[in-house]
């Protein structure tokens, strides 16, 4: 069995599209971009924030403007207007209960996933909450592993995998040398997961415990 499950957040935890996209409007007319599409919104869940700003066609010294402008709205309201998957506690526990180490590894700032995963009562299930900082300092995906293994104290190999739904939890796995298995319920699109080197699919997170027991046992 797989004895490390780093967790992403936003489209595998939880369903964030209501509160990212109000947050990217807002950065979006702070900086004269837009109006943004529902594609445009989809796209923002997940990546880091400079990136999606970037890929919205924000020029870059106007980056932190927009940064600045998603955040006001986002550390007030927007992570409130969320919702937890359906199965997310049930799978979580279950992990649980059969010893796998469950930690939080994602690209959005910690601060908010923080306030997210106690809001949405996940935090209980977590032995830690690793995050990007406000700084910058820690922004890609591989970084945040970084931070989550070493505060855990584990070291990346076989034993660990990825659990995320876009094509940057994948490659950032990767970078470490670690499998990812993909969250297909989330927002990746048809086939991005499996392109950038997915070991596997869970369908949903009730699926998730026997995928991660299949990859730990070697059938898949």
């Amino acid at each position: 069995m797989i004895s490390t499950a780093l967790l992403d957040l936003d489209g595998t935890l939880t369903d964030p599209i209501e509160g990212i996209s109000h947050a990217l409007d807002r950065a979006a007319q702070a900086v004269g971009v837009g109006p943004l599409t529902q594609a445009q919104h989809r796209a923002g869940i997940g990546p880091p924030l400079a990136d999606v700003l970037a890929d919205l066609g924000v020029p870059q010294d106007r980056v932190e403007e927009g940064i600045h402008a998603y955040r006001a709205f986002y550390g007030e309201t927007g992570y409130l207007e969320n919702r937890l998957y359906d199965g997310v506690l049930d799978a979580l526990a279950a992990l649980r209960d059969v010893g796998v180490r469950l930690v939080l590894a994602t690209s959005k700032p910690e601060p908010y996933a923080r306030r997210i995963v106690e809001h949405f009562g996940v935090a209980p299930y977590l032995e830690h909450v690793a995050g990007a900082t406000l700084d910058g300092t820690v922004a890609t995906k591989a970084d945040v592993i970084a931070r989550a293994l070493s505060a855990v104290d584990v070291a990346a190999g076989p034993g660990v995998v990825m659990v995320g739904d876009r094509a940057h939890d994948v490659r950032g796995a990767a970078e470490h040398g670690i499998a990812c298995v993909g969250a297909a319920w989330g927002y990746g699109e048809p086939g991005e997961l499996l392109d950038a080197g997915a070991v596997a699919l869970a369908d949903s997170p009730a699926d998730l415990v026997d995928v991660l027991r299949a990859l730990g046992d070697g059938s898949r």
